[in-house]
């Protein structure tokens, strides 16, 4: 399955400690038959202390699968929501995630920190094709994370930095409608370099996450790999 939705788009705006945005996906398309896919996702970043809480909605349908040497189109829907906290506490002051991700502050020196945490999420999936067996009827799973990891800005002269973040996770979950339990392992990694000027900064984002989904009676992966672009304005 081949998600057909190759560039996204979005807005957020960001007051203090707290953040909002909103992403959709633009209508391109890899074919005609795979001309449906839609996508968008909103959520919110809060930053009170050493913490990074972080809340977010997503829904995103119709793939499209090889078949032979055409393409074909499946209206695979998806929704998930989950909600994320991560604790920084070895940052000592000198480390933020805001300033590779956000550019709303400037770290001044190269530091890092071990990330410990965790999230509560819910994810409904639905094949109305019915080309999945396993989705013929809609999924409603619920899980629970427990994630490790550690990231580190290096800081340069001119106002330029290079962040590398890696966070490995597992999480234990079941089907509300079925006793089908599941092991979710998860690795995320991200590479982020940018400027941040007085006024206006940017940085450049590769992220990539692999998440092989293992039930009692059935398995599939998930690998999601991103380049992202964030433009900023202070006022």
């Amino acid at each position: 399955m081949k998600s057909n939705r190759p560039v996204d788009v979005g807005l957020g705006l960001g007051y203090g400690d707290f953040y909002w945005d909103f992403i959709y996906a633009l209508p391109f398309t890899s074919n005609n038959k795979s001309s449906k896919s839609i996508s968008f996702e909103t959520g919110f970043d809060f930053f009170p202390g050493n913490w990074w809480v972080k809340g977010v909605y997503r829904s995103y349908s119709g793939f499209s699968t090889d078949v032979g040497d055409s393409s074909l189109y499946v209206d695979l829907w998806e929704r998930d929501v989950y909600v994320s906290a991560l604790w920084l506490g070895t940052s000592n002051g000198e480390f933020s995630p805001r300033a590779a991700f956000f550019l709303d502050r400037r770290q001044r020196h190269s530091a890092g920190s071990l990330i410990l945490g965790g999230r509560i999420q819910g994810t409904k999936t639905k094949d109305k094709d019915e080309f999945f067996p396993y989705y013929q009827e809609p999924k409603e799973i619920f899980s629970s994370w427990v994630d490790m990891g550690y990231t580190y800005t290096w800081v340069f002269d001119n106002k330029a930095f290079l962040n590398l973040w890696g966070v490995a996770g597992v999480a234990v979950g079941g089907d509300t409608e079925e006793d089908d339990y599941m092991l979710l392992p998860e690795i995320i990694g991200k590479l982020a370099f940018g400027y941040i000027g007085e006024i206006w900064s940017w940085n450049n984002v590769l992220e990539t996450e692999y998440m092989p989904v293992i039930f009692d009676s059935h398995w599939e992966q998930k690998l999601v790999c991103a380049y992202k672009i964030l433009i900023v304005r202070r006022f």
